[in-house]
């Protein structure tokens, strides 16, 4: 589904990312891990187009989309979270699930004003859906990080999509929210959704992932199954400090 081929970037004198290749296949969880600053989430903003690489491509779907804007990628079906949450704190709940339901049109007031295609009651089974208990007229900035966290898979997921990247995932939640976003990713694994996922919980990856890809200084050192990954002398140098 998804390819990366010889992708290079550097920031200055740096080099985030000397030369990556590896496959994103179809109805498979793939973890990309690795430790700080292993050029993880540089890679996720090159392929949604936010980060142009110095070489290579990125291939979707048999086509070349490295040099496309961040809103086209998304139109064609790539769909992703932000280690940070992203929302907008004087906005509500609602608002943010009524900005990412029409693919057509981004334009963000267009599609919270007169974006009446769902009855509240669509969004509040949203709400049921991810455990988000707090009524749709809830601002941001009255939910509590988790809950954020919870929001911004719900909109990533209510985006028409057939690739989901989420970035951290269940990083800085509560053992409860992790468990709810674990259970939720479980589902979608059985419903064949093809995810691409960056995590640093290592238990987390195991019980999810079917292909592990371990990158360090940019260059992919290991790939394969989570026992093999997580096994791999060269892995547990770089990522483990072992």
């Amino acid at each position: 589904m998804l390819e990366i081929k010889n992708i290079k970037k550097s920031f200055g004198g740096v080099k985030a990312i000397k030369g990556s290749d590896f496959i994103i296949e179809k109805n498979k969880v793939t973890a990309l891990i690795g430790p700080n600053g292993a050029g993880k989430t540089t890679l996720f903003d090159i392929i949604a187009g936010l980060t142009r690489p110095d070489e290579g491509h990125i291939i979707f779907e048999e086509k070349d989309i490295t040099k496309k804007e961040p809103h086209k990628i998304a139109n064609l079906g790539i769909s992703r979270t932000f280690q940070q949450v992203r929302l907008f704190k004087n906005l509500t709940i609602l608002d943010h699930l009524q900005m990412v339901e029409d693919n057509k049109d981004m334009g963000l007031l267009k599609n919270i004003f007169t974006n009446k295609k769902r009855s509240d009651k669509k969004y509040e089974q949203v709400l049921e859906n991810f455990g988000i208990k707090r009524t749709l007229d809830t601002y941001i900035s009255d939910l509590s990080y988790g809950q954020r966290k919870l929001l911004q898979i719900a909109m990533t997921l209510e985006k028409s999509h057939k690739l989901l990247m989420l970035d951290e995932p269940v990083a800085g939640v509560n053992k409860v929210i992790q468990s709810d976003i674990e259970n939720l990713l479980l589902k979608l694994k059985e419903e064949n959704e093809t995810i691409l996922l960056i995590d640093h919980d290592m238990e987390f990856v195991r019980k999810l992932a079917d292909h592990v890809i371990a990158l360090d200084a940019g260059v992919v050192i290991c790939e394969g199954t989570p026992d093999k990954v997580l096994k791999n002398k060269k892995v547990l140098e770089a990522y483990l400090g072992e």
